[in-house]
């Protein structure tokens, strides 16, 4: 057997749960572990009821599987997490600038007080020599939770990320050749997010509520954030993002 199998072997199995606003769906391999949220989750800081109905819920789900080391990988529903663009300001010396402005252009966008923008984790992809920095943030007391859970299994957490973020790393590696302009889309009975890029940076990052709820189809809404970008639709590649758990009704 050679290096790379035995180090294969040897590496803690995947689990993936996904949290939506209803439901949560732990994978492991082929099979899936399903839980209904009694109360849906909203976008902003989860109150103490709904982080209890969480932990008791994720642990219900962890419960289920046979004791043993794993890494836990977890995408979030884009209408639960903040997604949008940092516009780069120039002058910016250090990752504490960097931060900073981040945090505040979040508080301009998402009208907070002054107390609110420490209760958000803000992630950050400052990629140099570029105008354009996507972010997203998670509800401190979320991602608090969920190291909790993973400690108290003994588990690894891994990757956290959106489901729009996580379901166009699955699909980019399938890009032979990246046109100059591409809006993405990800529809999913939580929202809908647009993002809309060129071959070297994110120019727009958005989520909207679902479809379903808009009434409007989604060729207008693509059109309406590409002119919000001052670009035209038809001038770009139109690529629509597909979400692989195994219950998407979530």
């Amino acid at each position: 057997m050679s290096r790379l199998a035995i180090k294969n072997l040897l590496r803690p199995a995947k689990l993936h749960l996904d949290i939506g606003r209803t439901r949560l769906v732990l994978e492991n391999g082929k099979s899936a572990t399903r839980h209904k949220l009694v109360t849906p989750l909203k976008p902003g800081i989860p109150n103490n009821e709904l982080l209890a109905e969480l932990r008791a819920g994720l642990l219900s789900l962890c419960g289920a599987l046979p004791s043993g080391k794993r890494t836990l990988e977890i995408s979030l529903s884009d209408a639960v997490a903040r997604s949008w663009i940092v516009e780069r300001l120039p002058g910016l010396a250090s990752v504490q600038e960097i931060e900073a402005l981040a945090s505040d252009q979040m508080s301009h966008l998402y009208g907070d007080s002054s107390s609110d923008s420490g209760e958000w984790v803000i992630r950050l992809d400052a990629t140099p020599f570029v105008h354009h920095w996507p972010a997203i943030a998670l509800p401190k007391a979320l991602l608090d939770l969920l190291i909790e859970i993973a400690a108290s299994q003994d588990w690894q957490l891994g990757k956290i990320q959106t489901r729009f973020v996580r379901s166009f790393n699955a699909e980019r590696s399938h890009f032979l050749r990246r046109p100059k302009l591409v809006v993405y889309s990800l529809d999913t009975p939580d929202g809908l997010t647009i993002g809309i890029r060129n071959t070297q940076e994110w120019l727009s990052l958005r989520t909207h509520p679902p479809l379903a709820i808009l009434g409007s189809p989604l060729p207008a809404m693509l059109r309406r954030d590409c002119q919000a970008t001052g670009l035209a639709l038809d001038d770009c590649r139109i690529q629509s993002l597909q979400w692989s758990v195994k219950e998407r009704r979530v």
